[in-house]
């Protein structure tokens, strides 16, 4: 990584677009054979810093046609999308609006179906957002994926997917354990549109994708996204989908809406990695909210690399370097973002398949991008 920073103080030696060239040659054939091992159609990966952008593509955005990943193509970021959903949360948080503290029944409480909520009266804010509520995932029962088959354009409310864990027994008592689950980020989620009084994809581009110029990144609530390239899932037996998911009118197989702010947003790698940069380095909430998201719950997780889990942050620590960022699973897409404060650089990752690597995960394969990038 280092050659990228140090290109401004060898100017007079070295031509730096030279150097530039150089390190995206390199980076494409690690991305060629990443394609290559996994067998997967293509590849976008972007790189920020304060002074450097590098977008590189590999593969084929549509295989059958053999039509070329662009950087300007767009993907479903699946999980990463959470990090919007808590950005808010956060500012809300700094705005006074509520604490990290609250338990969500001051805000719950009188609707008809919070009883039927597992932990419901000892869930806090703070437990939603690092994942140690307890609640199941709601997101694996078939009946989900039977009714988009049936019903490819339903929208779903907030209460229709809570619907798929009431009454059922918790994971583990609220904040004595760890257990990802999409569930908690549809009540933050609900809690956002509830406070602001606004639909939460509007209050999304209100503070976040409209003053941070990320044009490049759509909400996900439609079966039309522009630019979205076709995905080609691994597991289209068990979502009751098409291998390639999206269909040859240019829709998507079903409405991801259903995601919401599990996830819920489509982009460019590149407005990904800018992201990235905003979020884990703590550029649109206060210090006191970034130390907040940064920091590893006290539960072990169960996610690989031994990563612990803030707030929508995966913390990865490699030898002494720790790095910040999440990864995304979406019905045809695998994504990841990373950030390393030491470098302030940010990296994203997208696969249009959601076959993944038996033999790395997908941090794994980002350090093998900070090995090209660092020789």
């Amino acid at each position: 990584m280092r050659i990228i920073f140090l290109c401004l103080l060898v100017l007079s030696f070295v031509n730096c677009s030279n150097i530039n060239k150089q390190v995206e040659d390199k980076l494409k054939s690690e991305l060629e054979n990443i394609i290559k091992e996994v067998d997967i159609p293509g590849i976008n990966l972007a790189i920020v810093s304060s002074d450097e952008v590098i977008t590189v593509s590999a593969g084929y955005s549509d295989k059958e046609k053999e039509i070329l990943m662009k950087p300007e193509d767009i993907m479903f970021s699946g999980s990463t999308g959470k990090t919007f959903c808590a950005a808010l949360i956060l500012q809300l948080v700094d705005e006074g609006e509520l604490t990290l503290d609250d338990f969500i029944s001051k805000y719950f409480k009188d609707e008809v179906w919070f009883s039927r909520i597992p932990n419901a009266n000892e869930i806090t804010i703070r437990m939603l957002l690092n994942h140690t509520t307890g609640l199941p995932r709601y997101a694996f029962d078939d009946r989900i994926w039977k009714a988009l088959k049936e019903n490819p354009d339903k929208t779903w409310t907030g209460e229709e997917r809570l619907s798929f864990i009431y009454d059922m027994d918790p994971i583990h008592p609220a904040g004595k354990g760890w257990a990802y689950s999409d569930t908690n980020y549809i009540l933050l989620g609900m809690l956002i549109e509830k406070l602001t009084d606004n639909e939460y994809y509007e209050e999304l581009s209100k503070r976040i994708l409209v003053p941070n110029q990320l044009a490049k990144t759509y909400a996900g609530n439609s079966r039309e996204i522009p630019g979205l390239v076709p995905g080609y899932s691994a597991h289209s037996d068990a979502f009751f989908i098409p291998e390639k998911v999206v269909l040859e009118d240019g829709k998507f197989a079903f409405n991801p809406q259903m995601e919401f702010t599990g996830g819920g947003i489509a982009c460019t790698a590149l407005d990904l990695a800018k992201w990235g940069a905003m979020y884990y380095g703590g550029e649109i909430f206060s210090e006191e909210s970034k130390n907040e998201m940064i920091k590893p719950c006290d539960q072990k997780t169960d996610l690989a690399d031994g990563a612990g889990y803030g707030f929508a942050a995966f913390v990865w620590n490699d030898n002494n370097r720790i790095s910040y960022g999440h990864t995304g699973f979406f019905p045809g897409y695998v994504t990841i973002i990373e950030y390393v404060p030491d470098l302030k650089v940010s990296i994203a990752m997208q696969w249009n398949t959601d076959k993944k690597s038996t033999d790395k995960s997908l941090h794994q394969h980002i350090n093998d991008i900070k090995k090209v990038l660092e020789n």
